[in-house]
């Protein structure tokens, strides 16, 4: 995106750039989240080939509704599915690793067409993923605690409603009143849950891309990102911001689970699983990569003033002749 104008956005435009620029640097994206994404599907695909038809087993399950002949065989590729857990987490911890690589290669090559208009090489990429995955783990490993902190009210508002509902019970009281407590506090839970989430889950992705864009230390970018979304102007956008980025990765991944799962149902082809669900994880990724690159851009410009440097660095208008 050549001569992108950097400046305040609302809510719309910013969903807007993020896909004009996700559509105009389709190929270069793809290929950079593919290099890692693609063998981090084959590896699962070679040591737990099980999981491409878990939801098929399911449903299988459900359906024979407890008739044991019926049940045997799924039944029997659960347990082997659950047999492989340690190869499964084994895979899990693996992949966690390699896509803080991706991570940091993907923002590079992303927020370089949106900012500069240019387009790094692959090679390049990762280079700085590799430069910055060690303060890409810190800032993980800060965020899985600060968000485990955040989130501990809310656990103990669950163990609430639940010694709630158990109290009301034993004191026989109106089901009904028991019935709207319960549904109450489920409201308020899910709620706590979405906003405190995903101002978190945000915060995490504006410290990860501060690492590459900004400084390529942990407590810089953690720094960075706390300042600029934990002010009383900024907060609320960074929670939409993140049910935008939920959106868009709930509302793709249960397409991509049903479709793969439907299509080994029906082919028995256990490699369509991983495949369809790989191209559709390439193509969401490139999409939050995108969102976030621009919002983190939009953050910086709302609290530090971005455009005006911008402006301050623009060449000097030639005058025109006669």
């Amino acid at each position: 995106m050549q001569n992108t104008e950097l400046r305040p956005l609302g809510a719309g435009e910013l969903l807007d750039r993020a896909v004009t620029l996700f559509v105009r640097r389709f190929v270069p994206i793809v290929i950079v989240l593919a290099i890692t994404i693609v063998p981090l599907f084959v590896l699962q695909a070679i040591a737990t080939p099980e999981s491409a038809h878990i939801f098929n087993d399911m449903g299988r399950i459900l359906a024979a509704a407890g008739n044991a002949g019926t049940t045997r065989d799924p039944t029997a590729d659960l347990e082997k599915l659950n047999a492989g857990l340690l190869p499964s987490i084994g895979v899990a911890l693996v992949a966690a690793l390699a896509r803080l690589l991706m991570w940091s290669a993907i923002v590079y090559v992303v927020a370089m067409a949106y900012i500069n208009g240019t387009m790094p090489t692959v090679s390049d990429a990762y280079k700085v993923g590799v430069n910055c995955w060690p303060a890409q783990l810190l800032v993980g490993i800060a965020f899985s605690v600060l968000g485990s902190i955040c989130l501990m009210p809310l656990i103990l508002l669950y163990i609430g409603i639940l010694a709630g509902v158990f109290a009301l019970t034993f004191l026989h009281v109106n089901p009904v009143i028991t019935i709207v407590f319960l549904i109450v506090g489920i409201v308020i839970l899910f709620a706590g849950f979405a906003l405190v989430g995903s101002f978190v889950y945000m915060t995490y992705e504006l410290a990860a891309v501060y690492v590459v864009t900004e400084a390529p230390n942990a407590v810089a970018a953690i720094t960075a990102a706390l300042r600029r979304t934990a002010s009383r102007a900024t907060w609320w956008r960074t929670v939409v911001a993140g049910l935008v980025i939920l959106a868009i990765t709930q509302g793709g991944l249960l397409p991509l689970l049903f479709l793969s799962g439907l299509l080994v149902a029906v082919t028995h082809i256990d490699a369509l699983y991983f495949a369809v669900f790989g191209t559709g994880t390439v193509l969401l990724d490139g999409l939050v990569a995108a969102f976030v690159v621009v919002y983190a851009t939009d953050m910086r410009i709302r609290r530090e003033g971005l455009d005006l440097v911008a402006l301050t660095h623009a060449p000097e208008p030639q005058p025109q002749p006669g």
